[in-house]
């Protein structure tokens, strides 16, 4: 098994490929998949395999397959190839995972094992921002598969090898993308009372953002409200006539939405009136919450073996595992632990020095194994 997960992830890592852009990546996964004979269906960048069972209900796994644009800084010696791109969210691992798991399951056939349910492997483009789960969920390939239920492992920096996070209820947060425009009046930098200067008041909005966590939503909610963006002019002596901001928030209670909204856009209003300035705000739901199916998690619980369980673990990101869910498919998202301080593996998702052994994915291979077991065998 060792092997084959080093053959996929050693391959993978070295040519990362940004949302909805994977295409060496997915001419991998089809050439292997169709070098084992398995059925698949091309979906953009993203692939749903199918093996048939002896009932139409299926049971579905789901990797995904992207990468970041973040330039690598990691000791790893299959590094990537490709300039600002790198698996620093260790999408590599999953696709190995479930590439492994698949043939490793079609060998068991071959060898006489039977299914008595159907199953779906989706190696799915564009998490990474771009929502790619909402293309495979309506495509018709997937809407004619009777899906039971849907599994996924995330590995995590946060969990040490040897354990895993299955929790019930919600595990990833709901996103909120911000986008803001706030025009002034540009003017000399010597003479800022001819204009109206944007970066200052841009400065003030930032902060009077940071007041609705403090002062307007209850301390005992989630709520997180990040700025990672502010864009404004190009000259040290100029004031610039627009600031470009953008944002993020991310919450557990989604019908804090509307309220969130409406404070936003209040307190842009004020700005308005107290700086004579414009703002203009685009205020976009995108991700919904990951719900795991209570019934899924403590039959994993059950199931898992040789790994230590850890049940509140949560993510305070998002991730579009949560559009599978949405028509009311029981799904379960587990987190796979990879921090190892011995081997400097303690960096976190999304760094440029984030990495792990591969051989920890073979807990994420026993995982699969179990709940195939469990269900479909």
């Amino acid at each position: 098994m060792l092997k084959q997960l080093e053959t996929h992830r050693n391959y993978l890592h070295s040519i990362p490929e940004i949302s909805l852009e994977e295409y060496n990546t997915a001419k991998y996964i089809r050439e292997v998949l169709t070098n084992i004979g398995v059925e698949y269906k091309e979906i953009g960048t993203s692939t749903v395999a199918f093996i048939a069972g002896e009932s139409e209900e299926c049971i579905a796994f789901r990797a995904d397959i992207d990468a970041l644009p973040v330039v690598e800084e990691s000791g790893n010696k299959y590094r990537s190839k490709n300039i600002g791109m790198m698996h620093a969210c260790g999408h590599d691992g999953h696709t190995a995972t479930l590439l492994t798991f698949i043939e490793n399951t079609k060998q068991m056939i071959t060898n006489g094992t039977k299914l008595k349910k159907s199953l779906l492997f989706i190696f799915q483009a564009g998490e990474e921002g771009a929502g790619g789960a909402r293309f495979v969920v309506k495509d018709s390939f997937y809407k004619s598969k009777k899906i039971e239920s849907i599994f996924a492992l995330h590995v995590y920096p946060e969990l040490n090898t040897g354990g895993i996070a299955i929790k019930s209820g919600v595990l990833s947060l709901q996103n909120i993308n911000i986008n803001i425009t706030l025009t002034g009046k540009g003017c000399h930098g010597a003479q800022p009372h001819k204009g109206v200067d944007s970066i200052l008041i841009g400065a003030k909005l930032v902060e009077a953002y940071q007041s609705i966590a403090s002062r307007n939503i209850n301390p005992n909610s989630v709520f997180i409200f990040t700025i990672g963006s502010f864009k404004a002019g190009k000259v040290r002596n100029v004031i610039p006539e627009k600031v470009e901001i953008l944002g993020t928030i991310r919450i557990e209670d989604v019908s804090l939405i509307p309220f969130i909204k409406e404070r936003i856009t209040k307190i842009n209003a004020g700005f308005e009136v107290s700086y004579d300035v414009k703002i203009d705000m685009e205020f976009m739901p995108f991700y919904p919450p990951v719900i795991n199916n209570s019934t899924l998690a403590e039959m994993a619980k059950k199931v898992v073996k040789n790994l230590e369980i850890e049940t509140e673990i949560s993510l305070s990101g998002s991730e579009d595992f949560s559009f599978y869910l949405q028509d009311g498919t029981p799904g379960l998202l587990c987190l796979l632990g990879i921090r190892d301080e011995e081997k400097d593996h303690i960096y976190p998702l999304h760094n440029s020095k984030f990495d792990f052994e591969t051989s920890v994915l073979k807990n994420g291979v026993e995982f699969f194994n179990s709940i195939l077991a469990e269900t479909a065998l």
